[in-house]
């Protein structure tokens, strides 16, 4: 009789997907519409004259009638800065969009806000790419998974076949002595067969159970990467903690930049320099890397780049939209990307975008 099966490299191929994802603390909308051709589109606002449909709730941020909007005063109650770049700190914000958060400035005092776009478009980025890829591969795994369970499956029907047939053939033996070695046999057949099935039996409702899973947190990606396509809205934190939303203004078409504004308020701002840096000048990266808010590193400025500034202070995921300032306080660029040979974790350099940049894009807009 053919061996029974085994499986225990199923146990390889079972994946656990883990995608983390940023939960809003208030609900909004996410409405739809058909435009001019006819076309589904989205939006977390209803548009005069369409039909807007809400489709479905997402998190969202503290209202802006909660909040105090005279930030300069409620910070100022709570700090007490020493010196020019401590007070540069009491300007930068942390950015929550739907799939991820970043860092950003106050450049005017009536709350004009420069981040980085990739922090407001984050579903157009490299690591809106990454998830994109991993997802991919992800299914297929699943797939493949879904193969090998059902191969084995079918080769238990085939081994409870062979072992209906021996039970035929058991008891159709005349000899009281052959019979009784065919039922110790069959017995050993029995029980191993029984443990196969129950173990396949196990792996298949623990690929299901992890497959719903996956399939779940799918749909969520894929619906948290359609709002934020289209988000006009976003929860800002301050540096004492304190939560508002400001609208984006403009998005650049050219350079990773974006401008939001935070509506009827007083802000601390900082200052776009007006001299250019050169190697070796101090800078201070400043913004909420790993989800820790409120961050300050120290490095100098490595190389002056035809579009960037390259820096050796420390730059982690998060810190993208923050300020690098120089020891007055003034920004000389926009803290853009970490570039090292594996991780953002590891040793590297940053890159930020200089501040020309940002008067070019969003200079119409300052006083």
């Amino acid at each position: 009789m053919q061996q029974a099966v085994k499986i225990d490299r199923l146990h390889f191929f079972i994946v656990l997907i883990l995608i983390v994802f940023f939960h809003g603390s208030v609900t909004a909308e996410v409405y739809k519409y058909k435009d001019s051709s006819g076309r589904w589109q989205f939006s977390d606002s209803p548009r005069k004259g369409a039909d807007s449909t809400p489709v479905r709730s997402y998190g969202g941020g503290a209202s802006n009638s909660t909040v105090s909007k005279d930030f300069i005063a409620l910070l100022n109650r709570k700090y007490n800065p020493q010196n020019p770049v401590q007070e540069a700190t009491m300007a930068v914000v942390t950015i929550k969009s739907k799939l991820g958060s970043g860092s950003g400035f106050f450049v005017t005092d009536d709350c004009y806000i420069v981040t980085n776009k990739h922090v407001v478009r984050p579903a157009k980025g490299k690591q809106w790419d990454a998830t994109q890829t991993k997802i991919k591969q992800n299914s297929a795994t699943f797939e493949r998974t879904r193969l090998q369970i059902a191969n084995e499956q079918q080769r238990l029907v085939v081994n409870k076949q062979k072992l209906d047939e021996f039970w035929g053939y058991m008891n159709g033996l005349s000899s009281a002595k052959e019979k009784q070695l065919a039922e110790q046999e069959y017995a050993v057949y029995a029980d191993r067969y029984q443990q196969d099935k129950e173990h396949v039996d196990f792996i298949s409702q623990r690929f299901r159970n992890d497959e719903q899973k996956f399939l779940k947190q799918k749909s969520d990606f894929n619906f948290s990467s359609s709002i934020a396509n289209v988000a006009q809205s976003f929860q800002i934190t301050l540096k004492d903690n304190t939560k508002t939303q400001a609208s984006l203004v403009k998005v650049s078409a050219t350079d990773d930049l974006a401008l939001l504004k935070v509506n009827g308020c007083k802000a601390p701002y900082l200052i776009l320099s007006t001299r250019g840096v050169s190697q070796g000048t101090t800078v201070h990266a400043i913004g909420s890397p790993l989800g820790l808010r409120d961050q300050l590193t120290q490095g100098t400025v490595t190389q002056v780049l035809a579009n960037g500034i390259a820096t050796d202070a420390q730059i982690l995921p998060g810190n993208s939209g923050g300020p690098l300032v120089m020891d007055n306080g003034q920004v000389v660029a926009v803290n853009t990307l970490k570039i090292a040979k594996g991780s953002a974790l590891e040793t590297g350099f940053g890159v930020s975008i200089p501040v020309s940049k940002v008067r070019q894009n969003f200079g119409q807009y300052f006083k």
